[in-house]
């Protein structure tokens, strides 16, 4: 078993050894197998021409400083690709690595989730004709089910909102 990284929901998890493609178990992210690494020189013991940098350092280029670590310049969040910094959370009108803001899916079901628009803000058009259908049938009781949806998809983490309503395989995600 060998230990990975997902780069899009930066969670550990393990897979075998001989696969060449891993799925994280979490968002279904599919990543290629790492190659195994180099074996690092001793300490001291580095090639001819290159400095040996203080652990957790690396060389920067010419003009350039290293800022500390969890910022950007400015007091900008720091950013592992799309998401968030691992451990932290964005904002509630964030958008998230999809690109999908779980304070405007949970406004849509609010204010209109008898249409079902949140679903198909979601990119889940099953969903949204499922609500529809089940606005008509219940002359609009449904109305109640999509307020309680929304207050919990605003108090819910991003990371467990992308999950669920984004990249999960099912049509009508309640829940």
């Amino acid at each position: 078993m060998q230990q990975y990284n997902c780069p899009q929901c930066h969670r550990d998890f393990t897979a075998p050894d001989d696969s060449q493609s891993v799925r994280c178990p979490y968002c279904g992210n599919v990543q290629m197998a790492q190659q195994p690494q180099q074996p690092q020189q001793p300490y001291g013991q580095q090639p001819y021409g290159q400095q040996q940098q203080p652990y957790g350092q690396q060389q920067q280029p010419y003009g350039q400083q290293q800022q500390p670590y969890g910022q950007q310049p400015y007091g900008q969040q720091y950013a592992y690709g799309n998401g968030p910094m691992p451990g932290t959370d964005i904002g509630v009108f964030d958008s998230g690595p999809s690109g999908k803001s779980r304070g405007v899916a949970g406004l849509l079901a609010i204010l209109i989730g008898t249409l079902g628009i949140h679903y198909f803000y979601c990119g889940k058009t099953g969903g949204g004709f499922i609500c529809i259908l089940l606005s008509i049938i219940s002359c609009g009781i449904w109305g109640i089910i999509t307020l309680i949806q929304g207050i919990m998809m605003m108090t819910m983490r991003s990371d467990e909102f992308e999950r669920k309503y984004v990249y999960s395989t099912s049509t009508f995600p309640l829940f």
